[in-house]
């Protein structure tokens, strides 16, 4: 079968469109173009500087480095490349970006099949009239898909793999060194900029110690910038030289893992576990309590359970309680890393079938810093996944608060919700409008013209309500009473009884 030299790339951080488009081109242009695809622009911006592609497909809104960056990379990097840029935007600033950074077209989403044939079938044919020659053209090697191919451990080789170890003269028995380096950036959208610095750094240390080197290979994998060297001769030199790369990322606050001495090609993907292992082991930050010795797993199942449910229904009081019990067994137990996340994510999947009020505000939010999916998949540690999410569930219920059409009675029942779980601690006026999210004098007002009562006209009126019916069970002294209903001072509880009845409390008993 004849194999063509050009290539397309297809970018989309939706896996569905992805393989649906890749399908469709390599059914297509089968023996006319070889067809690679990734999930976001900066894996593909690391595809084009090591590789001669020819044709990029790329969506326009992607995590990490979206389609206009993309582009904006390949100008300033004077890539030569046909881009069509897809998006299911019909924005005309959009496509006058994408066009002014050398798009060959703009098109939108859902993909009229017909009508992109059409335009690669143009845009092969300027790339072959182009090409003056074969010659020299190198049998592009794609870095990611090389690191990912080798580090999963593939039954079978690709194609990628015999060209590169052809090309370096390597064996299964060749000398590697793997290394991991955490990206806890990556949901702030600096994983392309974080990795570019993390290889220069790389590329800088080996260069400033002379190692001799016959390649390496760096991608992302795991939310890690993951390399693979392969040193010529000097092995020894080649890890002291790690060693002083490694002091450079602990300066700078990173956490990393390189083996700890060389290992085979053929052992690679079992040094990646390792060096993954280490860094679960580091996940769980939590302070260790004996206080969970006796909770199980199925604890954890529920716990995350009665958090989705009060979520649901706007009760963060419980929500935070019923998470704060999930970290804290998580801790203790210290499930995989992989279950932990997986279980969070599904938790908001269930929270969205629960409420479909919450659908909205949650897509929206993605690529956010309250990006709830991104926290889960890329927070480095249990602590910083557990503050990042508290923040971001109280910021999601208030803009879904906001957003409904009776959001003042919502916001009334939320609050008289609160007052009645609580009534009997030390709850201040401060306390309930946090609840709601509502300035503490704005709440004042508004729940007054809303309930006709003061805030503390109407806790105190439910404790009396409470307390009358612990009087009525005759089994509690007055003072238990006030403490029952929230005071701590019998003298001022009856007070406020006698302002609410007209009696005393002891008179009421007796009556």
């Amino acid at each position: 079968m004849h194999m063509t030299s050009n290539y397309i790339l297809i970018v989309d951080d939706d896996s569905d469109i992805l393989k649906g488009l890749t399908h469709a081109v390599e059914k297509e242009f089968e023996n006319k173009l070889n067809v690679l695809s990734c999930k976001n622009g900066a894996i593909a911006a690391n595809i084009l500087r090591c590789n001669t592609i020819d044709i990029l497909i790329t969506d326009i809104k992607m995590p990490v480095m979206n389609g206009i960056e993309l582009l904006g990379f390949i100008k300033k990097h004077h890539i030569t490349c046909k881009s069509v840029v897809l998006s299911s935007y019909d924005d005309f600033n959009l496509a006058r970006d994408a066009l002014r950074l050398g798009a060959a077209d703009y098109l939108l989403k859902p993909v009229d099949f017909p009508v992109l044939y059409q335009l690669l079938y143009r845009l092969l044919a300027q790339v072959m009239s182009e090409q003056s020659s074969s010659v020299g053209r190198n049998y592009p090697i794609n870095m990611q898909q090389l690191l990912e191919a080798y580090l999963q451990k593939p039954i079978q080789k690709t194609t990628y793999m015999l060209a590169f170890e052809e090309k370096y003269s390597l064996t299964s028995g060749s000398a590697c060194i793997v290394g991991c380096i955490k990206l806890d950036a990556v949901y702030s959208g600096k994983l392309f900029q974080l990795q570019e610095e993390l290889r220069e750094d790389l590329y800088h240390c080996l260069n400033r110690s002379h190692i001799q080197y016959r390649s390496i290979i760096t991608g992302e994998m795991a939310s890690c910038f993951v390399f693979m060297l392969f040193p010529d001769t000097d092995i020894p030199k080649c890890l002291d030289s790690l060693h002083s790369y490694g002091d450079q990322l602990a300066d700078q606050g990173y956490k990393f893992r390189f083996s700890q001495q060389y290992v085979t090609l053929h052992q690679c993907s079992d040094a990646f576990r390792d060096c993954l292992t280490w860094f679960e082991l580091g996940y769980y930050d939590l302070p260790n309590n004996r206080a969970y010795e006796n909770y199980t797993l199925e604890d954890l199942s529920t716990f995350i359970h009665q958090a989705t449910n009060s979520l649901a229904v706007y009760d963060m009081k419980n929500t935070l309680h019923c998470l704060r019990l999930f970290f804290a067994v998580s801790n203790h137990l210290k499930p995989s890393v992989k279950e932990t996340k997986k279980a969070l994510n599904n938790s908001i999947y269930a929270l969205i079938r629960l409420n479909s009020k919450y659908i909205e505000p949650v897509s929206g939010l993605k690529f956010s810093e309250y990006d709830l999916f991104s926290q889960i998949e890329n927070a480095p540690s249990l602590s910083i996944l557990e503050k990042e999410l508290y923040h971001s569930l109280n910021h999601l219920v208030e803009v879904v608060l906001h957003s409904l059409p009776n959001k003042e009675d919502c916001i009334i029942e939320k609050a008289k919700s609160y007052i009645e779980e609580n009534y009997n601690e030390c709850i201040r006026l401060n306390d309930v409008a946090a609840h709601v999210y509502m300035n503490k004098s704005y709440f004042s007002s508004f729940f007054k013209s809303k309930v006709g009562l003061t805030y503390r006209d109407y806790l105190r009126n439910y404790r009396i309500e409470k307390s009358i019916r612990l009087i009525a069970d005759g089994n509690m002294k007055i003072y238990e009473i006030a403490q029952a209903v929230g005071y701590n001072d019998s003298a001022h509880f009856i007070r406020a009884f006698k302002e609410v009845t007209g009696k005393n409390p002891g008179d009421y008993k007796v009556s």
